[in-house]
């Protein structure tokens, strides 16, 4: 093992600080579960570029693992009365996830029984389900209720004709479906995830915005963007002063198929500059990058750039928010400290990155996927939630244009945008060599694909967790 061994792996050759020592001297220490490590070895160097551009692949996924997964579908503030209700587009299956209960929670299928016609069309509040078409009603817990000329249709049963159900579980206010029967519970499948947020609720918070945008990507490709730091130097140059990206600890379980997470720091030079930069400079490449034309302030002798840094974020986050941060870690102020829950989600802990992705196939099309940017805040003292603020991206939108985002973090996912639509042209259009992934910044890539070949193995007891 070398000197590095518990906090990076032994091969690793870098000038650039581990993520361990970066966060050793703050003065807000973090607390246990970022000083936390954990590197496997996932045998997972190279795939087949086809299974980012194949439509027969893209079948496949849609076969052996949209069916079989959690999804993320909406949040439970969405659906605030009985009878509201809101529409998710799962791969493969239109759902109604309906609040049937004042706490009780369904996920219908889009579909009548009678002909198939679609049920609804976009999201509302009823006291029934009645299909367009010919008028069959179901009531809010999915039983039938109504049917025109009932006297003919002697052979219905009428206890036959329920609503078909997705399985409905929640955590922090999110609301998943899967429509698995054999699927493992939901609390089993998020693995680290609530040891890893029990301090850190999402149920505290509502969804405010979300930001949506069709990518020229797959699915895949556009997760795997954002799950590794080492993209920086390529496609975001301007952070490689503050950006930390070689000093991102990148964490992998081995009994957790379903999380990794990366820790990447701020106010931490990249290895990629060819100058050693006094943490003044530093401070000054960051605050020029966010407030253009801006006067830097100088750094007091022995205070480091991201500590000042992580101050401003608790300031700043706490008149906005109307909370005090003042004890907050400097790690979860500053650092981006991200997660990812197989196989589409994004999930954030950390303040300056209030934020959950998700990334859904677009249907017959596997270089295109819809990205959605969810944007969460804390729940008001009076309870009021505000309806969730829906921002369609055209073609020609950009995040940095929105009007949602700061300019400079717009323009960072404009730039991202920009890159997973050439990796996509590459990936189509690019001939038949597989797609290399390296051994440490890209695991979790290598975690994502080998916990999809289980899924998609032709022996079904391959899936994680299956009963």
């Amino acid at each position: 093992m070398g000197q590095q061994s518990q906090f990076a792996p032994d091969y690793r050759d870098s000038p650039a600080p581990l993520f361990q020592q970066v966060i050793a001297d703050d003065p807000v220490a973090a607390p246990p579960i970022l000083r936390e490590y954990s590197e496997i070895d996932i045998p997972v160097a190279r795939v087949p570029r086809d299974q980012y551009r194949s439509i027969d692949f893209a079948a496949l996924e849609m076969e052996r693992l949209w069916p079989r997964v959690w999804q993320l579908a909406c949040r439970e503030e969405q659906i605030p009365e009985v009878g509201d209700y809101v529409l998710y587009e799962s791969p493969g299956a239109s759902l109604i996830i309906m609040r049937s209960g004042p706490d009780d929670i369904k996920a219908f299928y889009n579909s009548c029984l009678h002909r198939g016609m679609r049920l609804c069309a976009e999201d509302s509040s009823v006291r029934k389900l009645t299909c367009p078409f010919h008028g069959f009603t179901w009531n809010l817990d999915g039983k039938l209720a109504h049917v025109p000329a009932r006297w003919d249709f002697p052979d219905m049963r009428d206890d036959a004709m329920n609503l078909p159900e997705a399985r409905v579980e929640r955590w922090q206010g999110f609301v998943f479906i899967n429509r698995d029967p054999a699927a493992p519970p939901l609390q089993a499948y998020l693995g680290h995830l609530p040891a890893h947020f029990a301090d850190w609720s999402y149920g505290d918070r509502y969804l405010a915005t979300v930001m949506r945008k069709t990518i020229d990507a797959n699915w895949k490709t556009c997760i795997e963007g954002f799950v590794e730091s080492y993209h920086l130097a390529g496609i975001h140059a301007q952070a490689l002063p503050f950006g930390g990206d070689a000093s991102t600890q990148y964490d992998v379980w081995p009994d957790d198929p379903h999380v990794s997470r990366f820790l990447e720091p701020t106010g931490v030079m990249s290895d990629q500059l060819p100058v050693q930069l006094s943490e003044q400079q530093i401070l000054d490449a960051a605050l020029s990058a966010v407030f253009v034309g801006a006067q830097v302030p100088e750094l007091e002798a022995g205070t480091k750039a991201r500590h000042y840094m992580a101050a401003g974020m608790r300031a700043a986050m706490g008149a906005a928010d109307g909370v005090d941060y003042s004890t907050l870690s400097d790690a979860e102020a500053a650092d981006a400290i991200q997660y990812s829950l197989f196989p589409n989600i994004i999930i954030f802990r950390s303040l300056g990155y209030p934020y959950v992705y998700r990334f859904l196939p677009v249907r017959d099309d596997p270089n295109r996927a819809t990205f959605e940017f969810m944007i969460f805040k804390p729940k008001p003292a009076d309870g009021y939630i505000p309806e969730v603020e829906l921002v369609d991206l055209g073609e020609g939108d950009s995040f940095a244009g929105a009007g949602i985002l700061p300019p400079w973090l717009g323009e960072i996912y404009d730039q991202d945008v920009t890159g997973l639509r050439m990796c996509q042209q590459g990936l189509r259009d690019g001939g038949d060599a597989d797609i290399l992934y390296s051994a440490y910044q890209e695991v979790r890539i290598r975690h994502l694909h080998q916990t999809l070949d289980r899924y998609l193995s032709d022996d079904p007891t391959d899936a994680p967790g299956r009963r």
